[in-house]
């Protein structure tokens, strides 16, 4: 008696097939997939949004200094600053963005939840965008004026971070999600790193109110595509293959699914590991904005 000897049947789900073929193809150009174009939009948002949170560290220095004037005859004409403000007035007007940062970080997920990630995301940034350019006729006005416009700034710019997870855990496949976010969050420090410098260019060569309409201006531009490109959901998307929506929705199930989740709130709270992560978020920040906010002053000093 003879055995036939056949080979394994290899059973492959259509996930893993649609998952080789968007990955592992040589011919795949990420700016065709319309998951990495929300991810791109999402960098110019964030690069946008710390942008418009930067600008006013390099403003308030050219508002408060003192102008140096030399006539043709060689006489030197010192002008008293536009802005008047001790270094105890500075620090309000720099730290009252972040009263308002603080008070929807929880607010701005559950929002997100309700209304859509895209939604909060593109409008916490327009209207930041719209309150950076009006900053120097407020500031012009009053002082509180000036101080409550940066507390509703930061109130907006507070749904950015929480709620852009609304927009991954529709958009981003779970083997492509730290990709994606890592691709977005980048746009925060871009947009440190490039604000700065421009902001100290615009405040020499236009004068200091360049800088809120510059930045504005280009948040507000930023929104307009935001909103137009981008769809709540790869379902609601016109412009997406039929490829890449299997597989999007293929890997990410049913997540309109409503489930009873029982959160351990006890442990999470009592849980070592999670402290030392609030702790080391806590003064990893505490540095990076004490620096963002104080370091230009202090090197103009």
């Amino acid at each position: 008696m003879t055995f036939e000897k056949k080979s394994p049947t290899c059973i492959t789900s259509s996930y893993e097939v649609t998952l080789s073929t968007t990955t592992s193809d040589p011919k795949w150009m990420f700016w065709k997939k319309r998951r990495y174009v929300v991810a791109v939009l999402a960098f110019f948002g964030f690069f946008n949004a710390y942008a418009l949170r930067a600008n006013l560290s390099i403003a308030i220095v050219a508002m408060t200094e003192n102008k140096t004037t030399v006539l043709e005859n060689g006489t030197t004409i010192q002008e008293p600053p536009e802005f008047d403000w001790d270094s105890k007035v500075q620090g309000y007007v720099l730290s009252s963005f972040f009263y308002g940062y603080i008070t929807t970080q929880l607010l701005g997920g559950w929002l997100s939840a309700k209304i859509g990630g895209k939604r909060v995301f593109g409008g916490g940034i327009a209207v930041t965008a719209f309150l950076t350019l009006i900053t120097p006729i407020l500031a012009r006005i009053n002082l509180s004026l000036l101080l409550t416009l940066r507390v509703i700034e930061g109130i907006f710019e507070g749904v950015t971070y929480p709620c852009i997870h609304a927009v991954w855990s529709r958009w981003a496949p779970p083997l492509e999600r730290t990709r994606l976010a890592t691709l977005a969050y980048a746009g925060s420090h871009i947009g440190t790193v490039v604000s700065m410098p421009v902001s100290a260019y615009l405040a020499t060569a236009l004068g200091w109110p360049s800088i809120f309409y510059f930045f504005g201006s280009l948040g507000l531009i930023w929104f307009v595509i935001w909103w137009v490109v981008v769809a709540e959901s790869p379902a609601e998307d016109s412009r997406i293959s039929k490829e890449e929506l299997e597989y999007i929705e293929q890997s990410l199930g049913n997540v309109d699914a409503k489930r009873n989740i029982v959160y351990p709130w006890k442990s999470i709270f009592t849980s070592a590991p999670v402290w030392a992560i609030v702790v080391a978020h806590f003064t990893d920040n505490w540095g990076f904005y004490t620096l963002l906010t104080q370091l230009p002053k202090f090197m103009k000093g």
